[in-house]
């Protein structure tokens, strides 16, 4: 779809390039290093925590009408109850343990911003039981290991951006500089959702728009420029 639209990649899995593999299954060696960096440091932890006692715990916060929250148990466990669980072959992810207090960022687009994720966030799955990583601890592997230096990403993230921040700071890496774009809305101001199968690409050149029509919509929509041209929707 980038090719359709004259914006091919410089690199990628079809185009090849110095910072492959460009598929995430192929890189699991690389997520599982850093996630052993962060075990070995302390700032991650194996988490032993089984579905039942997470749902347990997501019921029990509904019930009293709180945000549902990981109560980051398994931080606290001792070298010696970590080798006896792994003895017996238990399952498990590997959580990063948040530090606790505000912690402020500059991004391009929303300035200073400050967020104290401990204080309303469990700590954050990085690593699953299947061995594939969380979006958490990928991206911050990948914008590393590929020498990304900016990162355009949706304003949802910018409370995770801290998280992301973080975990820089336990792996020793520089992190990019981060610009928090506007999302494009439905009519009545909802999330798009992948479910809405007319808002993929390939509706759109099924149904004969040209690229250059598209790139148009979709620039003055998420770029974030003030005025009347940023307020177009996809319906037009």
């Amino acid at each position: 779809m980038l090719e359709w639209a004259g914006i091919p990649p410089d690199e990628s899995p079809r185009r090849g390039g110095p910072y492959g593999p460009y598929e995430q299954s192929q890189r699991l060696n690389l997520y599982h290093e850093a996630a052993q960096a962060l075990l070995d440091s302390g700032a991650a932890y194996r988490c032993f925590c089984t579905p039942q006692r997470l749902e347990l715990i997501k019921k029990e916060a509904l019930q009293s009408r709180q945000t549902p929250r990981y109560d980051n148990r398994c931080r606290h466990l001792t070298s010696s109850q970590v080798q006896d669980k792994l003895s017996k072959n238990l399952p498990f992810v590997v959580r990063f343990q948040l530090p606790s207090g505000a912690h402020s960022f500059q991004d391009l687009v929303y300035g200073w911003t400050h967020h104290d994720v401990a204080s309303v966030e469990g700590d954050p799955v990085i690593l699953k039981q299947d061995g594939f990583p969380t979006y958490h601890l990928a991206n911050v592997v990948d914008d590393y290991k590929m020498a990304v230096s900016h990162v355009l990403r949706g304003e949802e993230w910018l409370i995770s951006t801290t998280k992301h921040l973080l975990m820089y700071r336990a792996l020793g890496w520089p992190p990019p500089a981060y610009a928090h774009l506007p999302l494009l809305l439905n009519k009545d101001g909802s999330k798009l959702s992948k479910r809405q199968g007319d808002i993929f690409l390939q509706h759109f050149v099924q149904s004969g728009y040209l690229p250059d029509a598209l790139l148009d919509v979709i620039t003055n929509c998420g770029s974030g420029f003030a005025g009347k041209d940023g307020e177009r929707d996809l319906s037009i």
